[in-house]
């Protein structure tokens, strides 16, 4: 009986977990970056008061990274699509790109295809949040650290902030690009979302220009 009675005590808290896990959602962080690098310094400097938004629901993503003085850097994905629209606004004008996986180059691909994720028992609470800590490795050795929640589990996760394997919604990304240190720290998580039609559409905005993959190889961005 006492086994009936621990198994049923089981999976009762298990389904009290996976009924209470959130969706659907956006959460919004503040971007930090800096650099030792005195050539990198000052584009850290530009980025400063940067703030990224990842929004969620029923097999859609949408990133907004705010960059600073820089630009503002936009992808949409679909679960359903294998092409995503990313929007640059910046510096540069208004530039729409579609992004499928073939168009991947190399390097990222073997970067992609090569990197591991570490899934480790390390907790500590964040936001209100218990967390958990995973360990990326990319192709390139570069370690990127992330605090996760299991309270929140977008049913699709893919792009450069939500990993498939990584089975919950990151509170702190810690990582390096080009020379620059990057933290980005949870401060705010609304669940409900207005407009949904509008946040997830993938047709270009007017004002914008579409551009090729290649055609931005050639202008070096």
């Amino acid at each position: 009986m006492k086994i009936i009675a621990i198994l049923s005590s089981s999976i009762m808290l298990f389904s009290i977990t996976a009924f209470t896990q959130v969706k659907q959602g956006k959460m919004s962080y503040d971007v930090y970056f800096s650099s030792d690098d005195p050539a990198a310094s000052g584009f850290a400097e530009r980025m400063e008061g940067s703030v990224l938004e990842i929004t969620f629901m029923d097999g859609k993503i949408r990133s907004d990274l705010f960059a600073g003085q820089m630009m503002t850097n936009t992808v949409v994905m679909n679960k359903k699509s294998d092409t995503a629209l990313v929007l640059l606004d910046g510096m540069m004008g208004r530039i729409a790109m579609k992004n499928a996986e073939a168009d991947m180059d190399e390097e990222r691909r073997l970067a992609y295809e090569n990197r591991s994720v570490e899934l480790t028992n390390e907790t500590k609470e964040v936001m209100g949040y218990m967390c958990k800590k995973a360990i990326i490795t990319a192709g390139d050795a570069n370690e990127i650290i992330v605090w996760y929640t299991e309270e929140i589990v977008p049913t699709y996760r893919k792009g450069d902030y939500l990993y498939e394997e990584i089975p919950g919604l990151p509170i702190e990304i810690y990582g390096n690009w080009w020379n620059l240190d990057m933290k980005a720290v949870a401060f705010e998580f609304k669940e409900k979302l207005k407009k949904t039609d509008e946040i997830f559409i993938t047709k270009v905005p007017e004002g914008f220009t579409l551009r090729t993959a290649d055609e931005m190889n050639k202008m070096g961005q």
